[in-house]
């Protein structure tokens, strides 16, 4: 699940993440960019239920499927 850093008093949420990871390192970023490394009172890391996914998703996904259908035709001969 992907996951977004969002400030309330900057009022803005970073693109989606793939990891929380990902999403508290841009919020890292962000607090000592804007905030001067300080934490504002309400920020949060928030889990994206509908992320569109990306060209780069789609590659991992079409290359795990075409390794998956390689495997059972292998077993298969």
């Amino acid at each position: 699940m992907p996951f977004r850093y969002s400030c309330p008093v900057c009022r803005t949420e970073s693109t989606p993440y793939r990891t929380e990871i990902g999403a508290r390192g841009h919020g890292d970023d962000h607090r000592h960019e804007f905030h001067g490394g300080d934490h504002p009172h309400g920020e949060l890391i928030v889990p994206v239920e509908h992320a569109q996914l990306t060209r780069s998703d789609l590659r991992v996904l079409a290359v795990v499927a075409l390794l998956l259908v390689a495997g059972l035709i292998g077993k298969l001969l």
